[in-house]
């Protein structure tokens, strides 16, 4: 497991990345995580996901030359009435080129969703991972550009990224670029195992094998925006503000420009009563979450077990006693043994349990027994012992 933000970008400090986000300008560091990198999904791991049903799922994409390919052109139904992948097929797809992305990653790999977690504390933003292997020179995604934040993760082979700066105007109906409307190439570099490059909403790029074979993870990073605070502004002021009225459509002239003198009035009034930090609260505790089972792994609790925290980034703990925070559109109740875990891992990030006692304060079996009541109610998630 990654555990931090730390961990993640090491040997560098976690503000580098927090200042390329704030200034909006493209990052590339290389970091001391090459093996786990690669560990997240190795390619064996990779060739078992095409081997279940994951390859004809529909956020399963195969794509050659720019153009998702047909399932009917590498697959057909069997005498089964199941979908059978040529296998012969798609290695020659892909010694010509080809790329194969699988959305929503983090739903199948553990390791993943793990990451996704810690992204999400971090940062925070609303995270959805992508991963995407691809094979031969011939790049198979236009230039384009992506309509949120992306961190991408190097995880095998060597893959040359070209940018071109942000969207051009006239690409704004759609995020493909064609090679008429690309500026000068104003970064470029090739990414290899351990290398993180983060790229701000809108910037045109476009990546190209270098060798064989490579793979790496895209992760969205969503921020609220303007359109979000409008909605809950509206919603949490509407009953201030009587929201509720006639648009007075049936009404004469002077009626209508009555309306629309009042109404202004109205709006200014909601303007006025606009708290940021409240809004993003509200963002941050509306937020929905896939709950793990942890079945199994909460009878073991071994030393070396990595504990993972679920409740929202920010959420505020009192000093002592319980605690009753919002959680996946509804209301948790900690006791004080428990609250004093909790924020033990709110804030030092995921740790192993062999560490906890001495974060929180609390002897090894409480420590042992908070864990396991967490991990039943789904508010922590559990992975086996080794290395991050």
């Amino acid at each position: 497991m990654i555990p931090s933000l730390e961990a993640l970008l090491a040997p560098h400090a976690s503000p580098v990345l927090d200042s390329a986000v704030r200034e909006r300008c493209r990052l590339h560091v290389r970091t001391s995580n090459r093996d786990a990198f690669r560990a997240l999904v190795p390619w064996s791991h990779f060739n078992a996901l095409l081997e279940s049903d994951r390859l004809f799922d529909d956020r399963t994409r195969v794509v050659r030359r720019g153009r998702d390919l047909p399932r009917e052109m590498w697959s057909q139904i069997g005498p089964d009435f199941k979908r059978v992948a040529f296998t012969d097929q798609l290695q020659r797809f892909c010694q010509e080129g080809l790329s194969l992305s699988l959305g929503q990653i983090h739903h199948d790999v553990p390791a993943i969703a793990g990451l996704v977690t810690m992204l999400e504390h971090a940062l925070p933003a609303r995270v959805q991972t992508n991963l995407y292997a691809s094979f031969g020179r011939e790049s198979a995604f236009r230039a384009h550009y992506d309509p949120h934040d992306v961190l991408v993760l190097h995880l095998h082979g060597r893959k040359r990224w070209s940018c071109f700066g942000p969207r051009p105007d006239s690409c704004a109906d759609t995020t493909l670029v064609g090679d008429e409307h690309l500026g000068p190439v104003v970064w470029e570099a090739v990414l290899e195992p351990g290398d993180i490059l983060y790229l701000p909403r809108g910037e045109v790029h476009r990546a190209t094998v270098e060798g064989d074979a490579a793979m790496h993870l895209t992760n969205a990073l969503s921020w609220p925006r303007e359109s979000d605070l409008f909605k809950w502004l509206a919603a949490e002021g509407s009953t201030a503000i009587n929201a509720d009225a006639d648009v007075p459509v049936y009404g004469s002239e002077e009626d209508l420009t009555r309306y629309e003198a009042d109404l202004r009035a109205r709006l200014h009034r909601l303007a006025d009563t606009l708290d940021l930090r409240a809004f993003i609260e509200s963002s941050t505790q509306r937020r929905r979450v896939r709950l793990p089972f942890n079945l199994g792994l909460s009878t073991e609790l071994a030393p070396d077990c990595w504990v993972q925290p679920l409740l929202p980034a920010g959420v505020q703990l009192p000093a002592e006693g319980t605690a009753r925070v919002g959680f996946n559109g509804g209301t948790v109740s900690l006791d004080a043994e428990e609250r004093a875990v909790m924020a033990a891992l709110l804030g030092a990030g995921a740790r192993q349990i062999v560490e906890l006692s001495d974060l929180c304060g609390l002897d090894m079996p409480t420590v042992r027994d908070c864990i396991a009541r967490l991990a039943r109610r789904s508010l922590v998630r559990l992975s086996e012992g080794g290395a991050p």
